[in-house]
């Protein structure tokens, strides 16, 4: 607003959401720049829709090195990259798309049987980030399929593999969690 004559002359942005519901993977990504008039980079729907780092360009069957610019829509590719490093800290969003899997299992009520096992190959830190989630879905998974004893060892076998885990010395700091979700939270009566 203050410099009309300044203008943007290139741009890069990252997706924090994958297509699978998981977070952008922690680590350094290579972004992809892209050049354009301003007036076409000042609206987000010119290149929302196309990759924005290199692997995604590669996935999608572009070459990510070049001789000379790509042009993808109407955004020019540019040699220039663009390098950012990301560590992703929440509550809420999951890394792990087989945790993901477990907390949205109404979702996908096939690969719940799946999910279930994999919990057991989760790293801990992950599994005690969405400790009551997790419990809540463990416990809605018991509830829901109570005539049937399918998922019945499976539920029993992630519920001991978190106790476990909140055991260990590791992650013993979780256990005043466990305690406040078993007092406060625990609703399940068919469980109990």
């Amino acid at each position: 607003a203050k410099d009309k004559s300044e203008k943007i002359f290139a741009l890069a942005f990252v997706k924090l959401m994958r297509y699978d519901g998981t977070t952008l993977r922690d680590g350094e990504h290579d972004l992809i720049v892209y050049k354009a008039e301003a007036k076409k980079l000042e609206d987000a729907s010119t290149y929302l829709s196309l990759p924005s780092t290199k692997i995604e360009l590669e996935e999608k069957g572009h070459s990510a090195t070049g001789k000379s610019m790509q042009n993808l829509g109407s955004c020019i590719i540019s040699k220039d990259s663009f390098q950012i490093s990301t560590l992703v800290c929440s509550t809420k969003l999951t890394q792990n798309v087989d945790l993901l899997g477990l907390l949205k299992w109404r979702s996908n009520t096939n690969l719940l049987q799946q999910n279930l096992k994999q919990l057991m190959k989760v790293d801990g830190g992950e599994v005690v980030k969405f400790l009551q989630d997790t419990l809540d879905a463990l416990f809605n998974i018991m509830m829901e399929n109570s005539e049937s004893e399918t998922f019945d060892t499976l539920v029993f076998d992630a519920l001991v593999f978190i106790i476990g885990l909140i055991a260990d010395r590791k992650f013993q700091h979780f256990n005043p969690v466990l305690e406040t979700y078993i007092k406060k939270h625990f609703s399940a009566t068919l469980a109990y």
